[in-house]
């Protein structure tokens, strides 16, 4: 082994560096050298998850079942709350037996899932800007990647035209998140009835990306699966990440189409063994008990949105709140990243977005995700910028 070099397969190499992993060996970087800077970067909730629920997850590390392999379709408890939570939320109907399976964070079943349906060379469709994810899922199941521009002048929703002939009649996946993350607009209903009209005629699966579903301000987002026939072709995500401050906990669900579910389960039990016992209780304590606790979350993150748009817009700065733990700002600037390190040096850490695709050139991302304090200094910072 020693006279022969240890070498990294393509699909490794082709992945370009994770984003928010870089982001945070910067930081360490920063601690290490005993530097001071406020963090606007990673979209990681600083507001505990309710304690009640932590309750609940203390107790059931107790049981001994808890401490055994859980099933791979997680606790049949746990798939009845999501079908209830879906219900109210939504007025969808779904099967706890077939169309709904948890998931140990919408991340991890969000880049399992082209593995299911790809074959080498199938194009995946990814938007651009876009959460970084969707494109390391594309290169680890050796798919095609065909970059979905979102423009500002269509407040940020792709224009489905764009998207040549050959790819949509080879394209396998589109992958698209309203509310959406970096650019936090919400989809009307009279776009995602288009995208699915569109998916149905070329026989395009949607992978729908529904993480930020409960962090919104003004409009309330809709569920993809609201859309009549969506469930022929959709898989929908959720996380409790975002919704319960749980992003530690990695639990979350997809639902939607059986056969999409069950392509999905069948990759997930060839690599891992379900999720901890304990945090499927607190998870279903958090969907039948904690409505209170999603209220108060929107307050304070609407807050935090109102002190830091008042801000950069004094500045003359346009910008973009409408949902999610986000603000997606347009710069006076060529390159993003260049103004993300000339912030670093005045001791604020933010997402340039070029990170998210390159259609996200020309903004950075903010995160609220620290204290009102934080945020006012920030913002007296960037007034001087």
């Amino acid at each position: 082994m020693k006279d022969k070099m240890i070498e990294y397969s393509l699909r490794l190499k082709n992945l370009p560096p994770y984003l928010f992993a870089e982001i945070d060996r910067l930081k360490q970087k920063l601690k290490k050298e005993k530097k001071e800077f406020i963090d606007l970067s990673i979209g990681d909730p600083d507001i505990p998850a309710p304690q009640a629920m932590i309750d609940i997850l203390y107790e059931s590390a107790k049981i001994k079942k808890n401490q055994k392999y859980a099933l791979d379709k997680g606790k049949l408890s746990l798939r009845r709350a999501i079908k209830k939570w879906m219900k109210t939320r939504f007025r969808v109907n779904l099967d706890e037996e077939k169309e709904i399976l948890p998931l140990i964070g919408s991340k991890e079943g969000l880049v399992h899932f082209p593995l299911a349906f790809i074959n080498k060379g199938d194009y995946i469709i990814v938007p651009s800007p876009g959460y970084p994810g969707y494109r390391g899922a594309a290169i680890l199941s050796e798919a095609k990647i065909f970059e979905l521009p979102l423009r500002e002048e269509n407040n940020f929703l792709p224009d489905l035209e764009e998207i040549p002939k050959n790819i949509r009649n080879k394209a396998k996946i589109i992958y698209l998140n309203y509310p959406n993350n970096p650019t936090t607009v919400l989809a009307p209903q009279e776009f995602l009835k288009r995208l699915v009209n569109f998916c149905s005629k070329y026989g395009i699966i949607i992978a729908y990306d529904n993480a930020y579903s409960e962090i919104y301000f003004e409009k309330k987002p809709i569920s993809l699966l609201e859309i009549k026939e969506a469930q022929e072709l959709a898989l929908e995500f959720h996380s409790f990440s975002k919704t319960f401050c749980m992003t530690g906990f990695r639990i979350g669900w997809c639902c939607g189409n059986k056969d999409l579910v069950n392509g999905l389960l069948k990759v997930k039990t060839n690599i891992d063994s379900g999720i901890f016992g304990a945090i499927q209780d607190a998870a279903e304590f958090a969907l039948k008990k904690e409505k209170g606790f999603i209220k108060n979350l929107r307050k304070i993150i609407k807050r935090r949105r109102d002190i830091f748009l008042e801000g950069i817009r004094k500045r003359g700065w346009k910008a973009w709140a409408e949902s999610t733990f986000y603000i997606w700002i347009k710069i006076p600037y060529s390159s993003s990243l260049e103004f993300a390190k000339f912030l670093l040096k005045k001791g604020i850490v933010v997402t340039a977005g070029i990170g998210f695709g390159k259609f996200g050139e020309g903004f950075i991302r903010v995160a609220l995700t620290t204290s009102e304090e934080s945020l006012k200094k920030a913002v007296r910072i960037l007034e001087n910028v």
